[in-house]
């Protein structure tokens, strides 16, 4: 395999041999033309304008979740043509802050933490609700997809109390949150810890640095991935 990459790229062979324990060339067998070929980057199908139609994103909710952000965050998602699937901590129906499970309908999850992994969808988003949120910080399935979604690069949406169960899960220097009620996008981690229902309700304008949580969420999903956290290595220092 090192011969072949030789071929290619001095100094990507010398990266490759050196991590498998394979011989260091110290020249290319070939020099590199300085081309580059289309139609390989993910970059060049970008869409022109920000969109996340058939985006798949899961919404982590437990027992005492936000019922403003999930159904606000759910109903958006399905105004924009996304994909909204609920994972709770089981299959049974999992109820809202202030509705009793005796009355209560509840929200049936499409799939449970240990069934499915963060891998099979574009975004991850974590409404708040102390009492869910308390929940999930127990759940080590729970903390993995967080860490396992920041890894792979993915668009991360945290309200309300999610955010430090977001911040906390990642433990990164340099990823900012929000702390007074603000819109903070950090690496495509969009976080606000305030939340209200025409939070919702407002002109969607996905665009980088938009100041309401749905825009700036929206758009981080539309960038497919955060290639930053990858450039600076922080998607290596997340365990998951």
């Amino acid at each position: 395999m090192c011969e072949r990459l030789s071929e290619i790229d001095l100094g990507l062979v010398q990266t490759v041999a050196e991590m498998v324990g394979g011989d260091i060339p110290k020249e290319a067998k070939r020099p590199n033309h300085g081309k580059k070929m289309k139609g390989i980057s993910q970059m060049e199908y970008m869409p022109k304008t920000p969109t996340i139609a058939t985006r798949r994103v899961a919404i982590i909710i437990a027992d005492g979740y936000d019922p403003i952000a999930y159904h606000g965050i759910k109903t958006a998602l399905l105004t924009a043509k996304a994909l909204p699937f609920t994972i709770g901590p089981r299959r049974n129906p999992i109820y809202a802050d202030g509705e009793d499970k005796g009355t209560g309908s509840g929200v049936t999850p499409d799939h449970h933490l240990e069934g499915l992994r963060s891998t099979m969808f574009d975004s991850v988003f974590i409404p708040g609700g102390a009492k869910s949120i308390e929940t999930l910080r127990k759940n080590g399935r729970a903390l993995h997809w967080v860490r396992e979604a920041f890894g792979h690069l993915k668009a991360i949406g945290a309200t309300g109390e999610a955010v430090a169960f977001v911040r906390d899960a990642c433990q990164l220097p340099g990823i900012t949150v929000s702390s007074a009620g603000e819109v903070v996008d950090s690496y495509g981690v969009v976080t606000s810890t305030k939340i209200a229902p025409e939070s919702f309700k407002e002109a969607l304008q996905m665009a980088k640095n938009a100041k309401d949580f749905v825009s700036a969420y929206f758009y981080a999903i539309s960038q497919h991935k955060n290639w930053q956290r990858e450039m600076e290595g922080l998607n290596a220092m997340v365990a998951y």
